[in-house]
């Protein structure tokens, strides 16, 4: 058996480090709420997307969008997927937080009426129920509250949990409104609760969700941030096709029972209503008008622009990167699914 001298073994061996070390998987740790749309929030975990671009992605829920944006700049997380008003808030202040993408254009809640309750005006003097202050349900019942000339200053908001608990606490007439995504709106007619008004008749110009990191990151990894969104593009594109696996996934996320319709309404309201846009392109139009809702709540100054907070670069390289790839992570995301669990009902 013929032997390698020690150098040559050695020059192979410290040769071999760095091409192994560059073929295991970036970390990635990601946050976003987890609602009933977890199973397209999640399609490129899951799906095998990520990691065909390198990514192992570590998915991290928490409860607001506020929480989010104090994750991401406390260097808790990478990258997170929310509302646009925190962050927004926050960039016009000085925050190293940038929009890289934003996938989901058009808005998607309900605001809804307790007993008692007969419209939005009605809602002086009442009692509404909000996550956390500057929450994306926070900002959009001030924006639907003001076109009916109903100001802030006369509601009282409380802190009240999460949209199930809303439901529950407006129908016990705790609470007297709250604004849930449209996922509920089985539910809550069924207990007896009034549609009072939607986003897309209130504020047809808010908008869902965008994605976000620091400027650091951007700085340090600009190619792990375009691979990463390259991944989200696929995963959108394979899950607005294909209802049953994106459904399934979504109601194991969130341990939904099989009968639970809010997994399958999330899901019909989204691909219905045209809410995601697989460009990612920032829609500046409806950045300012919540630039605008803002400003009116004394939240930020209306001369902050948002295409100051936008950096286009990893989303532009991200295109190029999802239209290389091709269909090749597409065709093998239903065995990744079954792989991980997101093929079998709970």
């Amino acid at each position: 058996m013929t032997r390698l001298p020690l150098f040559l073994m050695t020059a192979a061996l410290t040769l071999a480090a760095p091409l192994a070390q560059a073929q295991q998987p970036v970390a990635w740790r990601n946050g976003y709420i987890l609602n009933s749309d977890a199973g397209m929030l999640q399609m490129s975990e899951k799906g095998g997307f990520a990691a065909a671009q390198g990514i192992a992605i570590e998915t991290v829920n928490l409860r607001g969008d506020p929480l989010l944006l104090k994750s991401l700049l406390s260097g808790q997380l990478e990258s997170y997927i929310g509302g646009p008003a925190s962050p927004m808030v926050a960039a016009s202040k000085g925050a190293d937080v940038k929009i890289v993408g934003c996938g989901w254009h058009k808005q998607s809640y309900i605001l809804w009426g307790g007993p008692g309750v007969k419209d939005v005006k009605d809602l002086r003097g009442k009692t509404i129920g909000i996550s956390t202050p500057g929450s994306a349900p926070d900002i959009f019942i001030r924006a639907a509250m003001a076109t009916e000339g109903v100001s802030a200053n006369e509601v009282k908001f409380v802190a009240a949990g999460m949209p199930s608990d809303w439901l529950k606490s407006m129908s016990a007439g705790v609470i007297d409104a709250a604004a849930t995504p449209d996922e509920y709106s089985v539910r809550g007619q069924a207990m007896g609760l009034k549609v009072m008004t939607t986003s897309d008749k209130a504020t047809p110009m808010s908008m869902q969700r965008c994605y976000y990191t620091t400027g650091a990151t951007l700085k340090q990894h600009p190619e792990r941030v375009a691979k990463f969104l390259a991944a989200e593009m696929a995963a959108y594109t394979f899950a607005l096709k294909n209802r049953d696996e994106t459904i399934k996934l979504a109601r194991r996320l969130v341990s939904a029972p099989a009968d639970a319709p809010e997994p399958a309404a999330a899901y019909d309201s989204v691909v219905s209503r045209n809410v995601i846009e697989t460009s990612f392109e920032p829609p500046m139009e409806k950045l300012r008008w919540l630039r605008d809702v803002l400003a009116e709540n004394k939240l930020l100054d209306r001369a902050w622009d948002p295409e100051a907070m936008i950096d286009r670069r990893p989303l532009l390289e991200a295109r190029k990167i999802f239209a290389a790839a091709g269909t090749k992570a597409e065709e093998a995301a239903p065995a990744a699914l079954a792989a991980s669990g997101g093929g079998a009902l709970r």
